[in-house]
């Protein structure tokens, strides 16, 4: 239990710092998408801060969260970019370990987004039957980032996360190739 609170603990950080690196640049541009963007904000942390703890929350209040991330997210990001997401409805009654899913979404807009090249990024979530379904795909266009925005430990930290809350329950597959990065998650809820 205290190798997951520690692996919280290294998520979070990761999360807020990039959250509010987006932040940052709407208030440079004086943009009025900025008051909407608060809000956001203040409902990602009331969820990070509420939900964090918990061993579980509903798969609904996830979902939720993730939503309200990739709004953050569009506010920041040029029309030119090709964003597309697909969020099936999820059944009532399902849980899913909190904030397991956010850091490979995360990845997706730290590395996929580029507005001086063609980038994209693809989100699909869904239910088939028990299994719970992440699919993300985003183009590599990232690459130089600093030490500091990288999230290659929000990674490693959820991997492990996964291991230990959902043993022989999940399958990730994660792959890189021809400047394209793949994470295909499966859990059994």
């Amino acid at each position: 239990m205290a190798e997951i609170s520690y692996l919280k603990a290294q998520i979070n950080p990761h999360f807020l710092f990039n959250t509010l690196n987006s932040l940052y640049a709407l208030t440079i541009e004086k943009s009025n998408a900025a008051p909407n963007a608060v809000l956001k904000l203040s409902s990602i942390m009331r969820y990070v801060v509420t939900e964090s703890d918990q061993d579980f929350v509903s798969l609904e209040k996830e979902i939720n969260y993730i939503k309200d991330y990739i709004d953050l997210q569009k506010l920041r990001i040029d029309n030119d970019n090709n964003l597309n997401v697909s969020i099936e409805d999820v059944p009532n009654g399902k849980i899913i370990a909190p904030l397991i899913l956010i850091p490979f979404i995360e990845n997706a807009f730290k590395y996929g987004i580029n507005p001086d090249e063609n980038s994209f990024i693809d989100i699909k979530i869904k239910m088939d039957l028990d299994n719970f379904v992440l699919k993300v795909k985003n183009s590599i266009v990232n690459k130089n980032l600093s030490e500091d925005q990288k999230t290659e430990t929000g990674i490693e930290n959820t991997i492990k996360r996964l291991n230990y809350i959902y043993p022989e329950k999940h399958l990730l597959i994660i792959k890189e190739e021809n400047s394209v990065f793949n994470v295909n998650l499966t859990i059994i809820l």
